[in-house]
């Protein structure tokens, strides 16, 4: 945009609507980009939603793993236990019934 040394009424206000011009078009330009980012913006906070969902739950999954196995554990051994225990025990009882009946 271009103002002459010697200028009218006209020639400002010509430079003026020009002005005006390429500022609406700057406007339509930024909100233009404006929106776009914002689109983005909403999805990736989306995204985070979903990755802090899929993170929460895998930890509740994987204690609920971890009891289970720990129950299983606990149960095998006090079953190997006392199997193992279970000659002694029979031979104890007619022994302890045979002192007490003396």
């Amino acid at each position: 945009m271009q103002i002459p040394e010697d200028t009218d009424s006209n020639d400002v206000r010509d430079a003026l609507v020009d002005w005006g011009t390429a500022l609406n078009q700057l406007r339509g330009e930024f909100e233009q980009r404006f929106n776009e980012f914002d689109q983005r913006f909403n999805e990736l906070d989306q995204k985070v939603e979903r990755l802090d969902y899929k993170f929460n739950t895998y930890p509740k999954g994987t204690d609920g793993m971890v009891r289970m196995a720990t129950t299983i554990i606990i149960a095998t051994a006090t079953v190997v236990v006392l199997s193992s225990l279970s000659p002694a025990v029979t031979a104890i009882v007619p022994a302890l019934a045979a002192a007490n009946g003396s």
